[in-house]
């Protein structure tokens, strides 16, 4: 498995393959423009192969986008441009057969059984007419639908739905970086979901209306695909490559192109199988001829030798990952009633710790509201107090002012009282000495007789 080899040591075409190939060329011929009532571009590839961006190109150019999408995220900044429904119906359809999207092995859908086969049908088609509606050119772009074409075909078919494929690749080294960085798969995985995705979606498009491309072609000159895609269809574009151009050149931007390869490197990566490297070199030579026979019957026996070896190594690899799986999700389940038995204690301890702070909070209330009561109650009392000792400070203030106003009014009368004896005193004298100086006058010593009977005279009538 891990023996260089090239297209060259395969063996020429064998019968068969020439019969398909001369059937895939008369398909081919066949192939009418866009004139049907619907018609549906099939974008085919690999998870990280630029599917993405081919599926917004060829909207930008007026095919009708789904409805309902699945969005933008960080490993894909520009959008999937896939319709979202659908991808979650694969997931489902994929897990109840036993499989899932990272899976190398062959999914065939008749591993249902009839009756859920039928029921997906009608889900897919349903889902397919919400998305899309009537719109008479739409593009329809899910990597998953790379490992089960058919039965993509089968019911476009039924639905009056001509289908024309676009197959992308990438190098594989350039998707198996980008799986390790977006979800840690090894190279050797990678590398194998890569190989099941081209083989299924070239296999199964034998004989249709199809034609191949690259990202990293595309990218380096998008209108040579553009074109291309138009000639090798017989379609033609709703909306005109010039009126589209400035919108295609942006978004065509190698700045999204975050891991690069060269087919060297591929070639001289010991990590990686031959089958890959075969692989990738034999759809090189369908890009540049569809009718490439030798790269088709390199293809066959890639495939062969795949499909030999996968129900050993397949199974074996998956059951050990379901088992395992299993034992995960039992671990976490018991790590999760572990967690949700440790959730349960602390909800416990937090509703107690809840009660007690409640009862904390209501006795502090309590205490609050009777210290506040007391706390009031000593106001008011202190206030009576202060109210009384205030009555009483100024009624003192009251008296001691009456008091001095009496002294006041005491001193002034006793100054007045002075003032008036002092006079009083001045006046006395002043008479004196006028009585003096009256005995002592003439006159009055003349008079003294009359004075001395008047005075007898007046003392006999008492």
């Amino acid at each position: 498995m891990n023996k260089q080899s090239s297209p060259e040591n395969l063996h020429i075409a064998t019968p068969a393959l020439r019969a398909a190939d001369k059937a895939a060329a008369k398909a081919r011929a066949s192939a009418k423009p866009v004139t049907a009532k619907r018609t549906c571009i099939m974008v085919l590839g690999m998870h990280r192969s630029g599917t993405s961006a081919l599926t917004r190109a060829i909207s930008l150019l007026g095919a009708e986008l789904p409805k309902n999408m699945l969005g933008a995220n960080p490993t894909n900044e520009t959008g999937h441009w896939e319709p979202l429904r659908l991808m979650e119906l694969h997931d489902r359809m994929l897990a109840e057969a036993g499989s899932r999207w990272d899976d190398w092995r062959p999914f065939d859908p008749n591993d249902l059984g009839a009756a859920r086969l039928r029921l997906y049908k009608a889900e897919i088609a349903r889902l397919i007419d919400e998305e899309y509606g009537s719109a008479p050119f739409f593009v329809l772009k899910e990597p998953r639908i790379s490992r089960f074409v058919p039965l993509y075909a089968e019911i476009l078919k039924r639905m009056k739905v001509d289908v024309r494929y676009v197959l992308i690749q990438r190098n594989p080294l350039a998707v198996i970086a980008s799986l390790e960085k977006r979800d840690g798969f090894t190279s050797g995985f990678s590398a194998l979901l890569w190989l099941r995705h081209e083989l299924e979606a070239e296999h199964a498009t034998r004989g249709r209306p199809r034609v191949f491309v690259s990202y990293e072609a595309t990218l380096k000159d998008w209108r040579i695909d553009i074109e291309r895609i138009a000639a090798a269809l017989q379609i033609d574009w709703p909306q005109s490559i010039t009126k589209a151009q400035a919108a295609l050149s942006v978004h065509f931007s190698t700045d999204h192109q975050h891991h690069r390869a060269s087919v060297d490197l591929l070639g001289a990566d010991p990590r990686i199988a031959d089958w890959v490297k075969q692989a990738y070199t034999a759809l090189r030579g369908l890009e540049e001829d569809s009718a490439d026979t030798i790269g088709m019957a390199q293809l066959d026996a890639v495939r062969t030798s795949f499909d030999h070896v996968t129900p050993v190594f397949g199974e074996a690899f998956f059951h050990e990952i379901d088992a395992r799986t299993q034992k995960s999700i039992q671990a976490s389940s018991q790590v999760q009633r572990l967690a949700d038995d440790r959730a349960a204690e602390i909800n416990r301890q937090a509703v107690e710790l809840a009660t007690l702070h409640q009862e904390i909070r209501a006795k502090d209330a309590e205490d609050t509201h009777r210290y506040t009561t007391e706390l009031e109650e000593l106001r008011v009392e202190l206030a009576k107090q202060q109210n009384a000792l205030r009555r009483s400070m100024d009624e003192s203030s009251a008296r001691e002012a009456s008091l001095m106003a009496e002294i006041g009014r005491n001193k002034q009368g006793a100054a007045q009282a002075e003032q008036r004896a002092q006079r009083m005193t001045e006046e006395a004298q002043v008479l004196k000495r006028e009585i003096l100086k009256m005995r002592s006058s003439y006159s009055w010593k003349l008079t003294y007789p009359a004075r001395l009977l008047k005075s007898l005279l007046n003392g006999s009538r008492r």
